[in-house]
């Protein structure tokens, strides 16, 4: 009897995480990104901090502190995002949710006056850990700002750690702008998380050469 709840209750976690990864992603195929899954692109130095903001997440909760990933594109951050993701639901059976900026005023809208915009911004950013990921690729109109600022201060409000990936720099981020919004919107960012620059060569571009020319040996042979 004992052996069977045991196994009862293992199984009901799983199917808790299987849940809580599907409420997560944007794509399916972000289930399968990984720690233990990393190519050899992956920079490793941030696999292991990485690997230690999952293990000390409960403190990171705590305090209310999140990671800024930034680099070039092609770098990895998105990768890593994913992994830390997938590690939290794994070790702890915390919700998660990922999402970019585009996508969020995309649903905004396309919802129209028939959308609770105060209940879709509590959707988004009532999970333990929230990851915006491409930060910065949305258009600057006063309406995305003002959005985007709605959904990092509800975040900073609730005290509740988010990640933020961008191929923005660092620099152009602590650096004074002409728009107040933005201020205040990288002002919270950088008080909210700590900032880690992912280093590494273009994987797509990498991939994409390592495609053409397997392509270009099958018509040559």
């Amino acid at each position: 009897m004992i052996g069977k709840e045991k196994n009862r209750k293992k199984l009901e976690k799983l199917m808790k995480q299987d849940g809580l990864r599907r409420n997560c992603f944007i794509s399916r195929n972000q289930i399968v990104y990984t720690f233990e899954n990393a190519d050899e692109y992956t920079d490793k130095d941030i696999i292991r901090k990485a690997k230690n903001y999952v293990k000390y997440f409960d403190e990171m909760r705590k305090d209310n502190t999140g990671l800024l990933l930034y680099g070039n594109v092609g770098s990895g951050k998105t990768y890593i995002a994913c992994s830390i993701a997938n590690a939290i639901i794994s070790e702890y059976s915390y919700s998660v949710k990922m999402r970019n900026f585009a996508q969020i005023l995309n649903d905004l809208q396309k919802g129209g006056f028939n959308l609770d915009r105060n209940e879709y911004i509590e959707s988004i950013t009532s999970p333990t850990l929230l990851i915006l990921d491409d930060f910065g690729i949305e258009r600057n109109t006063e309406y995305a700002l003002e959005q985007i600022y709605n959904v990092i201060n509800a975040r900073y409000l609730k005290e509740r750690p988010t990640i933020i990936t961008t191929n923005l720099n660092f620099k152009d981020i602590e650096a004074e702008q002409d728009d107040v919004m933005l201020n205040r919107i990288y002002s919270r960012i950088i008080e909210m998380c700590l900032p880690l620059r992912v280093i590494g060569i273009d994987r797509r571009k990498t991939q994409s050469k390592e495609k053409i020319k397997k392509t270009q040996n099958l018509i040559d042979e």
